[in-house]
């Protein structure tokens, strides 16, 4: 089990690192490319999650991306929730952009220790935490 005293020092721009520099390795068509798309993407999830594990930090992580064509006029909504320990874990959201396309990375970090046994309808109310992220797409 992890040592509960122990402080995580994972912050935003570390995961910002992380997450740009997968996206920029993987997107390096000048042009949105459809067909790539897929591809795209997974390697991108799986770039981030590996990189975040090397960090060593006690945390599970869960990372989603969105890929999409820039330029278009087309708005971009994200939502998520997470049922959490708000003393503890952490969500982090990455926007990246080049001329064709915009990305936007989630990188949620749930800690591995202190989870109930039980969970009772306060543990809902205290521990779920929204985040909403809108961008428009330019």
């Amino acid at each position: 089990m992890v040592d509960s005293t122990m402080v995580s020092d994972l912050n935003q721009e570390e995961v910002n690192d992380i997450c740009i520099k997968a996206l920029q390795d993987q997107i390096r068509s000048p042009s949105y490319q459809h067909t790539e798309a897929v591809k795209w993407n997974q390697n991108v999830v799986e770039t981030v999650t590996e990189s975040l594990v090397r960090l060593g930090y006690p945390y599970k992580y869960c990372v989603c991306c969105v890929i999409m064509q820039a330029g278009l006029g087309a708005g971009l909504n994200i939502a998520s929730m997470c049922f959490w320990d708000k003393q503890i874990d952490v969500t982090f959201v990455v926007r990246w952009e080049s001329k064709a396309v915009i990305a936007v990375c989630n990188v949620f970090a749930l800690r591995l220790d202190n989870l109930p046994l039980q969970i009772t309808k306060s543990d809902v109310e205290e521990n779920c935490d929204g985040h909403v992220n809108t961008n428009g797409g330019s």
